[in-house]
């Protein structure tokens, strides 16, 4: 399962989820610190997951974090090392090494900086998968100080493989990415 958490920690979206498509009753529960997960798939069928939830931060804090490559091992799960190749205003090349439980993966992903303080695309340059493609996005809430954040994640490994088992496996460990990484963005500062 630590390797469906690091595949949807990989991933770039062309999909924005409109705040008009949010119902009201998940607006409540977003608010009261629930995660909602959906399984989505991108315009080549790629099956993937989506994650929305809302922190408690800045944005700036936010933009920093999901830029923070010295701690993303902190941060993300499953992760046994990444190499920072490139980095400038509009992205960066980064290598990955996944311990994926049944077999180790390396990959290289171009994260792009696609809007500065709000929205982050990757997708794969090369490596084990046969696509990687996700993004983080930030958004404003009705709520002080509190920011919706949108993460979506597609993977397709390259074989055949069961799809419905790998997307429960990847929406399960999107919930705990999530509550994860909102922890240490609401954690004071040391």
């Amino acid at each position: 399962m630590k390797f469906i958490a690091t595949l949807v920690l990989a991933v770039v979206s062309v999909s924005v989820l409109a705040d008009s498509q949010i119902q009201e009753n998940d607006w409540a529960a977003l608010l009261d610190g629930e995660v909602i997960i959906e399984s989505v798939e991108n315009s080549a069928g790629v099956p993937g997951v989506r994650a929305l939830f809302v922190v408690t931060a800045s944005r700036q804090k936010i933009w920093h974090t999901l830029r923070d490559y010295d701690n993303f091992s902190r941060i993300f799960d499953g992760l046994d090392k990444l190499q920072v190749l490139e980095e400038n205003q509009s992205g960066a090349h980064v290598e990955f090494w996944i311990d994926a439980v049944l077999k180790n993966l390396h990959y290289v992903l171009y994260r792009k900086y696609s809007v500065e303080g709000v929205r982050i695309d990757w997708s794969r340059v090369s490596g084990d998968l046969k696509t990687i493609q996700g993004s983080w996005h930030i958004k404003e809430t009705t709520a002080p100080n509190k920011k919706l954040i949108i993460y979506e994640s597609y993977v397709d490994i390259g074989y055949s493989v069961i799809t419905w088992a790998i997307r429960m496996g990847a929406k399960s460990k999107a919930k705990k990415m999530a509550y994860r990484l909102r922890q240490w963005l609401e954690q004071p500062k040391q």
